[in-house]
């Protein structure tokens, strides 16, 4: 991907997020009042879980355009940035992984 492009991948990712952080604030000063049960059946619904799911994934790339480009400008040996890269993209996979499993066992329990 082009420096130009990935600028505008981690601008927009960026004004992506700013409206569901200040959203998940609210919602936080929210839940902090509900009962267990009654969170649960917040985040169960398909809209919770809508939300989850998109602000993780908007979450990873933003994190994932940083983190690159933090290695880009760092690390200069190929070897390492291929290790780091490897590395990193697994762990975002499993986070990725974790939070689906996270709302599967919710929509069991």
């Amino acid at each position: 991907m082009s420096a130009k492009n990935t600028w505008k991948l981690h601008r927009w990712s960026t004004i992506l997020l700013l409206p569901l952080v200040v959203y998940l604030f609210l919602k936080i000063i929210h839940l902090s009042t509900l009962s267990y049960q009654s969170i649960l059946s917040e985040f169960s619904s398909l809209w919770g879980v809508g939300f989850i799911l998109i602000f993780t994934v908007l979450g990873l790339i933003h994190m994932n355009t940083g983190v690159h480009e933090i290695l880009d400008d760092y690390v200069h040996s190929d070897v390492a940035k291929k290790v780091l890269n490897a590395v990193i993209s697994i762990f975002f996979l499993l986070i990725l992984i974790f939070v689906c499993l996270s709302l599967l066992l919710m929509f069991m329990g």
